[in-house]
């Protein structure tokens, strides 16, 4: 298999799985899209945390990298371009931007990334790429079409690890993939007060070009 299949695999059943939940969005009663969002939102929680308190970050680093990140982000106005593509939707970037961290922060995104770009082994993606298709079913459902294009950016963030891995994969340090989790832990709690509806004003995706440059720093 080349590198990217597992990317691929993944990309596709989260835009299949999303698909299936915009178009069953309907069959499901509208007193039950607030206690989704809410037990999605905890979800997002537990899991941001867990990533924080289990990885051993450089503080200081890890400060550069979301000043940088951010600044990027900001520059490129990426949550403003992500809500005006669909401006008839104003959860739009919020669908976007949990989806996307969802699918793209945690330990089997990075190690399955780099052990596809170093082994030539899709099966861990590729097992991650039926756990998010399932997910983004019921995630589309109730944030909208956002879900639907966090497959772009599935492709993207996942292909650049592995072809970094294909490339660099001797240069990868295990630090830099501990500050990577940890900021993507703590993204993901300012995922999950944004569902509930805190913290609104906070512009999480344009903090997201710090996951990257994590990793190559």
């Amino acid at each position: 298999m080349f590198p990217g299949f597992g990317t691929l695999v993944n990309a596709g059943l989260v835009l299949f799985g999303a698909t299936l939940g915009l178009r069953g969005s309907r069959l499901l009663p509208s007193g039950l899209h607030q206690p989704i969002m809410h037990a999605i939102g905890l979800f997002t929680l537990l899991l941001g945390l867990r990533l924080v308190y289990e990885n051993k970050p450089e503080l200081l680093k890890v400060f550069f990298i979301l000043v940088v990140g951010g600044a990027v982000g900001g520059l490129l106005r990426l949550e403003e371009r992500a809500s005006e593509l669909y401006s008839g939707e104003s959860d739009f970037a919020k669908g976007f931007v949990s989806a996307s961290l969802l699918f793209t922060v945690g330990p089997m995104t990075l190690m399955g990334c780099i052990l596809e770009g170093t082994k030539g082994d899709s099966s861990l993606l590729i097992s991650k790429a039926f756990m998010d298709g399932f997910s983004s079913v019921v995630l589309a459902s109730t944030l909208g079409k956002g879900v639907l294009f966090s497959s772009i950016y599935v492709l993207f963030f996942q292909g650049s690890i592995t072809l970094v891995a294909y490339f660099f994969g001797d240069l990868i340090e295990r630090q830099s993939m501990n500050n990577a989790l940890f900021l993507g832990g703590g993204l993901m709690v300012l995922t999950a007060l944004r569902i509930w509806g805190l913290l609104e004003h906070v512009k999480t995706l344009n903090l997201m070009p710090a996951l990257i440059i994590a990793l190559v720093l």
